[in-house]
């Protein structure tokens, strides 16, 4: 069994995030952790795994080249974060059966743009995506709450203390590597948390 040996961080419900960093290279064999990702989220959870993808940009003559440098997978008790190899490699056509299963859906904040992105210039197909701005705008009738970002609109659905999140972005460039997957594993556990109370 894939071990999550990262930093383990509390959140202010007193629950516990367990996390894992990879730096994915050619011989990174990345499927036990996804694995345990997905049995975490259907025997622990609600089928749902928030996700983020962070890209990397570069500019090829006068158009601009987009290219999935990073994936953040959170659920109830989990965090992963994933760096992606400048070269694709064998070992993410894991990543890309993982993102095409039909026994979860992938919930994010503001994502149909990444989701086009994925498939233009990965090919990579989420088979079941939920924006949680827009399921929040219809549950609560504010169609404004479409448009928030993470933390802005988890403050709205949970209201819930933000302040060690805050405390860490305002320093985001002294921030070292343990703060910055304490951040990672904050905001999974709140868009977690904002998709769990709308379901209810």
């Amino acid at each position: 069994m894939a071990n999550f040996d990262g930093p383990g961080f509390s959140m202010v419900d007193d629950s516990w995030i367990q996390t894992k960093a990879i730096d994915i290279e050619p011989s990174t064999d990345i499927s036990p952790y996804l694995s345990r990702i997905l049995e975490d989220c259907v025997w622990n959870g609600n089928r749902a795994i928030v996700f983020d993808v962070y890209w990397d940009v570069s500019s090829v003559t006068t158009k601009s080249k987009r290219r999935l440098s990073s994936v953040k997978l959170s659920t109830k008790n989990l965090c992963l974060f994933l760096r992606l190899p400048n070269q694709s490699t064998d070992n993410l056509k894991d990543l890309y059966r993982f993102f095409a299963s039909k026994f979860v859906t992938f919930v994010g904040v503001q994502i149909e743009e990444d989701l086009v992105l994925l498939k233009e210039t990965h090919g990579i197909v989420i088979r079941s995506s939920l924006e949680i701005g827009k399921l929040a705008a219809v549950a609560r009738g504010t169609p404004i709450v479409e448009f928030l970002g993470a933390r802005e609109l988890a403050h709205k659905i949970l209201s819930c203390d933000m302040s060690r999140l805050d405390s860490i972005q305002s320093k985001w460039d002294e921030a070292g590597g343990d703060d910055r997957l304490e951040a990672a594993a904050i905001e999974g556990w709140l868009i977690y948390n904002v998709y769990d109370q709308l379901q209810q």
